[in-house]
């Protein structure tokens, strides 16, 4: 796919032919883990463009990651680069057929993710608090994302992003740790794992950089 840094921040549409649509359309399909939430297939499928500042930026914190991890060497991307889930508010139709334009809104959740990234300054902007404290969450449970998005404009559809995240070397919780602002020394994130005996019904990667994370793929189901 052609893409142009004129264009961002931005979205395209990628085609349903495509097998960067196969790729996350199947990703957002098998992750789909709660068995009382109806699966609704991926309809449209957009790379998101970041802008050519905030793409370094997220490149240095990687390669930087990547040198005190020696994660390649080992099999792994990069940084321990993963793709994870985040919901968000949509208070326009980005994303809907005809509808690739970002709105002005700046109670539009998405829109400003997708325009400046994610931010910590808006940590607890939607739940009122933090299992992992003040940090950037995602999952690799569409559905647990699921809950976490809405439409404040009337849709039939829902739209979720899937970002990619410098993981480093993560920190395995089962248990709330709601003052933490930063990862445990040595270590790049917080990895909430569901436990028998813990508070977690489905995985959290938790970051606590905003360099750490970037929005990659729209997706509308």
């Amino acid at each position: 796919m052609r893409t142009s840094e004129g264009m961002a921040p931005g979205i395209i549409e990628i085609p349903s032919s495509h097998p960067k649509f196969t790729d996350v359309a199947n990703q957002f399909r098998t992750k789909w883990l709660h068995t009382n939430i109806t699966f609704k297939p991926a309809k449209h499928i957009y790379l998101i463009l970041s802008s050519a500042a905030s793409t370094a930026k997220y490149n240095a914190y990687r390669r930087k990651v990547e040198q005190e991890g020696n994660f390649k060497s080992r099999g792994k991307s990069e940084g321990n680069e993963n793709r994870r889930f985040h919901g968000t508010t949509r208070q326009c139709l980005l994303g809907d057929p005809g509808n690739t334009q970002m709105c002005s809104n700046t109670t539009c959740g998405l829109c400003g993710i997708l325009r400046t990234s994610f931010d910590l300054k808006f940590y607890k902007g939607k739940t009122g608090w933090g299992r992992f404290g003040c940090g950037l969450y995602t999952s690799s449970t569409s559905s647990k994302s699921d809950s976490y998005t809405s439409n404040k404009t009337v849709s039939q559809n829902k739209a979720m992003i899937l970002a990619k995240v410098v993981v480093g070397r993560g920190y395995k919780m089962t248990t709330d740790a709601t003052t933490l602002t930063a990862p445990p020394a040595n270590y790049h994130s917080v990895l909430g794992e569901p436990d028998a005996s813990g508070s977690l019904n489905y995985d959290e990667l938790v970051v606590y950089d905003n360099d750490a994370i970037r929005p990659a793929y729209l997706i509308v189901y």
